[in-house]
């Protein structure tokens, strides 16, 4: 005759284990996905300042009439704000600062 509760302890453990398993495996993957994810963010953000320095005060407001099309409005403005990225423009109409909005 077998023992019902030996039987249901050791099926029970493994069902735990396993799940456990499962849980802290998730919580890694996830860990290191978001880890390599703000190391992306980092290095887009980096790459970024360094390109708004390199075009600084070259660039006009003239240089963006396919973004200027999608925005009418922004015509007449001093800044011409796109998913995150704003870029301001001087008096003379050229590119003044190109900022992120994370």
């Amino acid at each position: 005759m077998r023992n019902n509760w030996k039987i249901s302890f050791w099926t029970l453990l493994v069902i735990f284990l396993i799940t456990t398993g499962y849980l802290v495996y998730t919580v890694v993957d996830q860990a290191t996905t978001i880890a390599y994810m703000k190391e992306g963010y980092e290095d887009t953000e980096h790459d970024l300042e360094q390109l708004a320095s390199s075009v600084k005060g070259k660039l006009t407001k003239s240089d963006f009439t396919d973004i200027l099309k999608r925005y009418p409005d922004s015509a007449e403005l001093k800044t011409l704000g796109l998913n995150r990225i704003k870029i301001t423009f001087d008096k003379d109409n050229k590119v003044d600062s190109i900022t992120t909005n994370w």
